[in-house]
């Protein structure tokens, strides 16, 4: 009777000890926009874990990411992600933290919305974070719009998923 007890504890050790090894499903989309005047391109980049943690919540990060071959306007003034959820189901809403973003940068947050600017000459910015639902949700997803400015022109891209 006491190795089947030690046995069945040990055998829902490893399983516990094995969750965290799974691998996390998830979706991206990236998107690219180009300005011949800046010989420029802008790419918004957005990726969404599809199934949440244990605790209801799952992860999300959003990049920004500004090229220019001519050497005149390959820093930008300001490069800015700015992202947005959206939930499907009945009576759904939105809850997110925010984990970190880009740094020298400044950005604000809210419940189902954000954005994040670099404006010290870097070319990306990006925002990284947990989301969750409430209701009944099936589905949380997210845009995240990419923008720059150099040279007195904007140049803007948006990814979903």
């Amino acid at each position: 009777m006491n190795f089947k007890k030690i046995l069945a504890t040990m055998l829902s050790v490893v399983s516990i000890a094995t969750l965290p090894a799974l691998s996390v499903s998830a979706t991206s989309a990236s998107r690219t926009s180009s300005n011949s005047s800046l010989s420029a391109t802008i790419r918004s980049d957005v990726w969404i874990q599809t199934i949440a943690d244990f605790d209801g919540t799952g992860e999300f990060q959003v990049t920004a990411a500004y090229n220019s071959t001519n050497s005149t306007y390959e820093n930008p003034d300001w490069v800015k992600t700015a992202w947005d959820f959206y939930a499907i189901g009945i009576s759904a809403s939105v809850s997110y933290e925010g984990i970190g973003g880009s740094v020298l940068g400044y950005g604000t947050t809210s419940t189902s919305s954000g954005y994040w600017i670099n404006s010290n000459g870097a070319k990306t910015a990006w925002w990284r974070g947990r989301v969750g639902a409430t209701g009944l949700c099936f589905y949380v997803g997210v845009s995240n719009t990419a923008s720059a400015y150099e040279a007195g022109v904007p140049i803007s891209t948006t990814a979903k998923v």
